[in-house]
């Protein structure tokens, strides 16, 4: 099958649209000065590419401005132009939303943050923290670009926008969607300004890609997003390709959670598998956008990462870096930067990497130094991001190479669970007790949690709590299952999970020394683990897992929203095992600030604390290397709204023997299931047992494989809800079937 690009919108530094930021990155122009946005005290660097007079002002729909970040404002712009080009905008499409980021508002209320950690009496504007959770801003895209069928929000650090395309690539390629809005927005904040300084990486002046005299990188902001559709659906509603997706892969370094691997050897794996995919060889190439972050250490290792993978092409084949004319966008940069390689080949035009005058030895490539016309069929970018979390994609002129994105649809298993929370680190089994009829807990708060019986504290040290927490039930789950990570294997072993919040305390403490002390008491040891998909990083690094490995966002369904992904993923083939699930740690700024909110939406307790994990294969591969398959997943969705029980009638009827079970209880769920065939079904909820918090969804469903072992159930729907949105999972007992049903 073909995936096509018919659509493209981009904020930048540059300028507040796809046409204007190519223009003027090709007439050379910087979008660096001094930062007008805020002031970290004592910062020894007060540059960053700024957008000037942002505002959610005619952007946000009228009333609901103050709820809004920069994030959503220039995330919402983006997909606003990239859905008019392709011709999509106005209602009666069927549009699915897939977006990356890091920061969301961050900016706007990391000082309310520190505030109320100054005075314990304090309360801030809950409207204004609503723009905190990383799925804000597919809210607020929903609510200003949509209507969207579903959304979905991934965080793996500087390659977020990246893999949000990936995503997008494998709902078309399974079938589960036809038309995808992918990508993503990052705004400045005072937190990564202060972060990137504490690890030394900010260069006081515009920084250098690939040059001899780099120091540094420079931050900045933006979103971009892209139409990918597939050719059938384009052609059927008569729209056009602008370029089209060849290939991508993704791959895990597994090796430190901010330094690259020197050598580049995963990055050029991942190079060169999304080239087959693709079906190419580096002699197509006719340009690489570099990921060029000006860092030493990191485009010394891109550089490696090129030369290996590109061989004899390496001196021929034009290499950029946009992030010397716009700088580091974090979680927007994977996304800026495809676009920007899409109208490279749409133009047949190269932009330079600006700063680069002496270029490097140890970066020794074919670097654009002037803009100037070439001939590109083909383009690769590359994001690398915290954790090595490594993503390339393809690009090309429509219809010039053979289609090699084939469709898959595999069917989907459940070989292993395991949770920690208050009963301890247990497996699938013992955690169906979750669900049982024992006392709900007393009280919430931290568990007892002993990571040292876990886990190896030397090799553990740099984790946090959330991360020592989701490792430990990662390395459960996988022992469960009977995994061995091998060097062989490890490629196709991968991690989702979710998480809904994030580290607010320490984020909030972090900004707090900041305020208080000044920018060089911040903490480079700390930094790392505030962005979102530190915990599943840190996971993949001390286990060895070098596939898909990023963080998913959708608040009291985040468990729910990375195992439906994960399941998404092997359904498409894009992974042999994934281990998906969420962790939440006790917060007591969550459970001040958030709790009034939660408890409008669910009735809720004292917020606590744990991890859950369930292992997630394609049912061949699984059944080949004769894994215990604890159940098999043939339903795995969501959709937007809240239900009316029409998107359950689907599904196969429940059996005698089936059970509803979810996170919390919710009064939205007895609403959904009522006009379905499910409404008399017996129900149980984990959140009395295993602790009232986001992620307890996964407790569910770790707690359902015990129930099918148990043999007390045959059949078990798993539900999840988050604001306007429904997941949905059904798990069945073992039975190998004649004609496998694929998970979707």
């Amino acid at each position: 099958m073909r995936i096509w690009v018919t659509g493209i919108g981009i904020v930048s530094p540059l300028g507040r649209s796809a046409t204007v930021t190519m223009d003027r990155l090709l007439a050379g122009d910087r979008a660096f000065g001094p930062i007008r946005l805020f002031r970290v005290p004592d910062a020894r660097v007060d540059i960053a590419a700024e957008i000037p007079g942002l505002s959610p002002v005619g952007v946000a729909p009228p009333g609901e401005e103050a709820g809004w970040s920069r994030t959503d404002t220039m995330a919402v712009l983006a997909a606003r132009e990239a859905l008019a080009e392709a011709g999509l905008s106005g209602s009666g499409r069927t549009v699915d939303l897939v977006t990356g980021g890091t920061t969301a508002g961050m900016f706007e209320t990391e000082d309310l943050l520190a505030q109320l950690a100054r005075d314990p009496r304090a309360m801030a504007p809950l409207e204004q923290m609503l723009s905190h959770p990383l799925s804000a801003t597919g809210d607020r895209l929903a609510s200003a670009a949509g209507p969207f069928r579903r959304i979905r929000t991934l965080c793996s650090a500087c390659s977020s926008g990246a893999n949000a395309v990936v995503l997008a690539a494998a709902w078309l390629r399974s079938g589960a969607s036809s038309c995808v809005l992918a990508g993503a927005a990052d705004g400045l904040c005072r937190l990564t300004f202060a972060g990137f300084g504490a690890l030394a990486a900010l260069d006081p002046e515009a920084c250098r890609p690939f040059d001899r005299r780099r120091h540094g990188l420079n931050l900045g902001e933006g979103a971009a997003y892209l139409v990918l559709e597939t050719e059938a659906h384009a052609r059927a509603r008569g729209a056009s390709p602008l370029v089209e997706l060849y290939g991508y892969a993704v791959g895990a370094e597994a090796h430190h959670i901010t330094h690259p691997e020197a050598d580049g050897r995963t990055a050029a794996r991942v190079m060169a598998a999304a080239l087959r995919r693709a079906g190419l060889a580096p002699a197509d190439l006719g340009y690489v956008n570099a990921h060029g972050t000006a860092t030493p250490l990191n485009d010394a290792m891109e550089a490696a990462a090129l030369r290996l993978c590109l061989g004899d092409a390496t001196e021929r084949v034009p290499v950029s870096s946009t992030k010397g004319a716009i700088g580091h966008t974090l979680g927007a940069a994977g996304a800026i930067e495809a676009a920007i390689t899409a109208l490279v080949i749409r133009r047949q035009m190269l932009p330079p990497t600006r700063g680069l005058e002496e270029i490097d030895p140890e970066c020794n490539l074919n670097h654009v130094l002037e803009a100037r016309p070439a001939r590109v069929r083909a383009a690769l970018s590359s994001s690398f991001g915290f954790g090595g979390a490594d993503t390339v994609l393809i690009l090309g002129e429509p219809e010039v190479f053979a289609p090699s994105l084939d469709e898959r649809r595999l069917s989907v298993v459940l070989t292993g669970g395991a949770t920690v929370g208050p009963l301890g680190v247990l497996g699938s089994g013992p955690s169906a007790d979750y669900l049982g009829a024992a006392p709900p807990l007393e009280k919430g708060g931290p568990i007892a949690f002993d990571a040292a019986q876990h886990l190896e504290i030397a090799r553990a040290r740099r984790l946090d709590r959330s991360g020592r927490l989701v490792t430990a039930a990662i390395q459960a789950a996988l022992r469960e299952a009977r995994v061995t990570v091998s060097a062989e294997q490890a490629p196709q072993m991968g991690a989702l999970v979710g998480s809904s919040f994030g580290s607010v305390d320490a984020s909030t403490a972090f900004m707090c020394r900041v305020y208080e002390k000044g920018a060089k008491f911040a903490s480079p040891a700390d930094f790392p683990n505030l962005v979102p998909s530190s915990p599943v990083g840190h996971a993949s690094i001390y286990l060895g897992l070098r596939g898909i490995v990023f963080a998913m966002s959708d608040l009291g369904a985040s468990a729910e929203a990375a195992i439906t992904t994960a399941a998404e993923l092997v359904c498409a083939g894009e992974a042999d095992l994934v281990a998906a699930g969420s962790v939440e740690e006790a917060s007591a700024v969550v459970e001040r600030i958030f709790g009034p909110l939660c408890s409008q939406i669910v009735d809720r307790g004292e917020r606590g604390e744990g991890a859950a994990i369930v292992v997630v294969e394609p049912e061949a591969l699984a059944r080949r290397r004769g894994a215990p398959i604890a159940a098999r997943l043939t339903a795995a969705t969501s959709f937007r709204g809240a239900g009316d029980g029409t998107e359950l009638r689907s599904l196969p009827p429940p059996t005698p023997r089936s059970l509803v079970v979810s996170g919390r209880e919710e009064p939205r769920l007895a609403a959904l299931l009522a006009a379905s065939s499910w409404a008399t079904v017996p129900r149980a909820v984990a959140a009395p047992r295993s602790g009232d918090h986001e992620g307890a969804g996964g407790f569910a469903l770790v707690a359902a494989l015990g129930a099918l072992a148990a043999g007390t159930h045959d059949q078990v729907l798993c539900v999840g809800l988050a604001p306007d949105r429904v997941y949905v999972l059904l798990l069945e007992a073992d039975a190998p079937p004649t004609s496998p049903r694929a998970a979707g």
